[in-house]
């Protein structure tokens, strides 16, 4: 006897039923779908951030550049093919066919460090004998070790204290210690102290020149009446004291 097919497909229904009844009866069932399921979605998140054909979109289309025709008006802009020169390097080049070069200037105030603008510093006198150097050094008027954040130039009386580089006058005032002090500003953020003089010739607020007398020696500082007649020089940068001999050639 030959089975009705409709009869057969009835029976899928009742098939399907019995098996769905099967697995709601196993206790780890619902554990089981949620792991699969939570596989699945991190499966689908790695493949679509790491751009799996067909997960991540298309691709973008190249963008072409749009061509100029050979026969097109090209105007005055410069063709990228032909670098232009940069203006000091055109400057090189018009000097190199003239046959005439620049030459150094003695008169220029500042140099250039590191970017930054550093004053041509020079000594506040000539001839002058170093009594006490920069850092820890030992006091013969006080009789103990001590930072001295400078130099001590022992020098005659009367001996003119020079600017060391162009600046203006920020202070001239007389310390108990360092005697009568003068301080200037100078480009780049330096400063200079000129101590221990016998006169001062400038004001604060005044602008002065590199080697323009400031004052004259003498030996008013009391910490450093050892010395003898000299001006005790610093070098500041910042908050910083710089060793004279470091900065100054």
């Amino acid at each position: 006897m030959q089975e009705n097919p409709q009869s057969g497909q009835s029976r899928i229904p009742g098939r399907l039923a019995n098996w769905m009844a099967k697995l709601r009866g196993w206790p780890a069932l619902r554990p089981l779908l949620g792991f699969i399921v939570l596989v699945a979605v991190f499966v689908g998140s790695y493949l679509y951030f790491q751009g799996w054909p067909g997960l991540s979109g298309p691709e973008p289309s190249a963008v072409e550049e749009p061509t100029t025709p050979a026969g097109a008006d090209q105007g005055s802009a410069p063709s990228a093919a032909t670098p232009q020169p940069v203006p000091s390097q055109a400057g090189a080049a018009a000097g190199a066919e003239t046959g005439t070069r620049s030459e150094p200037r003695d008169d220029v105030p500042t140099r250039e460090v590191a970017g930054e603008t550093t004053p041509a510093l020079a000594w506040p006198v000539t001839n002058g004998r170093t009594a006490m150097g920069f850092g820890w050094q030992y006091s013969e008027t006080m009789g103990d070790w001590r930072w001295h954040p400078g130099v001590d130039l022992a020098v005659p009386e009367g001996t003119d204290v020079l600017a060391a580089a162009d600046g203006r006058v920020v202070g001239v005032e007389r310390d108990a210690e360092r005697g009568l002090t003068v301080t200037i500003e100078h480009d780049g953020g330096y400063r200079t102290v000129y101590a221990s003089l016998a006169e001062a010739s400038v004001e604060a607020g005044q602008q002065v020149r590199r080697g323009q007398a400031i004052g004259k020696a003498g030996s008013s500082a009391r910490v450093e009446s050892a010395a003898g007649v000299h001006v005790h020089f610093e070098i500041w940068l910042g908050d910083e004291a710089v060793d004279p001999n470091t900065v100054i050639g």
